[in-house]
């Protein structure tokens, strides 16, 4: 794809953001474990660190389709790169403050939830109709290959450089990437809704997302698949290590390898959505995905396992580039955030529901094997109802629907 300048700046912002968001992810945990010596205190963080995504995915819509988009990225990263150099100051205290801690985790985890709406609706401003599979496919190819190689690579640096030194690298990330942002050109252009309140906002992003079928059916689809992957994957490290009585070391080389596969689909993605429709590419992989989870019944060993759950790993990530891609075809951008919040928090509350769900079967003694067979059955069976859907039968090509829902 010839990218744009304007994407390219976009793409280094998310990239340098993101690497500096592994770093937090390994270094965090280790930093309050060396200061507690709790294994409660990390688990804790790491559930603040989610509530985020429940509570403000909506606001995140409309500050999108209200403001200057371009601004909300800025300060979002910039306000993140502030937030996390706070964490290391009062990780570097001999007093540990964790209420304090734990508040400051939540505001910066905040972040992520108000500026993604703004990151996702800002690419059809910045790159041609024609070019947002491959700008999709670029962004999500950082990401799948930082899920790849950032536990390594984080818990590497995290050690060598200790902890709280990692958490300053990755404040100065975020300060990085909301300067390159500023180089992005992009008008903003005022409109009526700014004038809306916030409930009317949050109206019309429910009314036009339910009344534009496509995406009401694509977020409802992942709704489903999400809470049947989070019925196992919130236990696949129990599974590898538990059940089947491998090594953290074979658990982490099947996670690699599951991580192959969605780097994979990355790549495959555009081929695919230039020879097939957007419908039957996300009804086929979401189909495939759940057929992979269904080989890992009864299965034992490692490498194994590990290509099976790749399978579904590939199907899932040209699943989400294809509705990604879509949503950002058949949406105005005038709405685009708001759809955005709202079909993300949608498929967000599946995955705690998926993973109690899962854990309260393992708790009645169901085994893990009975669990993935459940899910692979249920994420095949919804892909098999999505083709009889407008989703399904979607051609990639249908115009951007009227906004009726902006009159609410």
């Amino acid at each position: 794809m010839q990218q744009t300048r304007s994407f390219k700046q976009l793409w280094s912002s998310f990239l340098i953001s993101e690497m500096g968001d592994w770093l937090l992810k390994i270094a965090l945990p280790l930093a309050i474990y060396n200061q507690t010596g709790s294994a409660t205190q990390m688990a804790t963080v790491y559930g603040i660190s989610f509530l985020p995504w429940i509570f403000f995915s909506l606001f995140g819509g409309i500050m999108a389709d209200r403001y200057n988009k371009k601004l909300i990225l800025i300060l979002g990263n910039l306000v993140s790169g502030i937030l996390v150099l706070i964490l290391a100051i009062l990780l570097s205290t001999e007093t540990t403050q964790i209420g304090l801690i734990y508040l400051i985790v939540f505001f910066q985890s905040s972040v992520d939830p108000l500026i993604h709406p703004s990151f996702q609706s800002i690419l059809p401003s910045i790159v041609k109709d024609n070019q947002i599979v491959a700008a999709n496919t670029s962004i999500q190819l950082v990401d799948n290959t930082l899920n790849l190689l950032g536990p390594l690579v984080g818990g590497s640096l995290a050690v060598i450089l200790n902890p709280n030194l990692s958490i300053v690298i990755d404040a100065v990330s975020f300060l990085i990437a909301g300067l390159l942002l500023t180089l992005i050109s992009y008008q903003h252009i005022e409109t009526a809704v700014k004038h809306h309140t916030i409930f009317n906002d949050i109206k019309t992003g429910f009314h036009y997302s339910y009344q534009n079928k496509i995406v009401w059916n694509g977020a409802l689809l992942f709704l489903c698949t999400n809470f049947a992957t989070n019925m196992f994957e919130a236990n696949f490290m129990y599974f590898i290590t538990g059940t089947l009585k491998y090594s953290a070391l074979f658990a982490g080389i099947t996670m690699a390898i599951s991580g192959i596969g969605a780097v994979l689909g990355g790549l495959i993605a555009p081929i695919l959505n230039n020879h097939y429709s957007s419908g039957k590419i996300i009804t086929s992989t979401t189909i495939l995905a759940g057929l992979g989870l269904v080989a890992m019944f009864q299965a034992t060993n490692f490498i194994y396992i590990g290509i099976a759950y790749g399978v579904s790993n590939l199907c899932s990530n040209i699943n989400v580039i294809t509705y990604f891609s879509l949503r950002q075809r058949v949406v105005p951008e005038v709405i685009l955030g708001r759809v955005v919040s709202v079909t993300r928090m949608i498929s967000y509350i599946a995955m705690p529901l998926g993973s109690f769900f899962g854990g309260y079967l393992i708790g009645h003694h169901i085994s893990l094997y009975v669990i993935i067979l459940i899910a692979g059955i249920l994420r095949t069976l919804v892909g098999l109802y999505a083709r009889s859907t407008p989703l399904g039968r979607s051609n990639g090509e249908e115009s951007v629907v009227s906004i009726e829902a902006e009159k609410v």
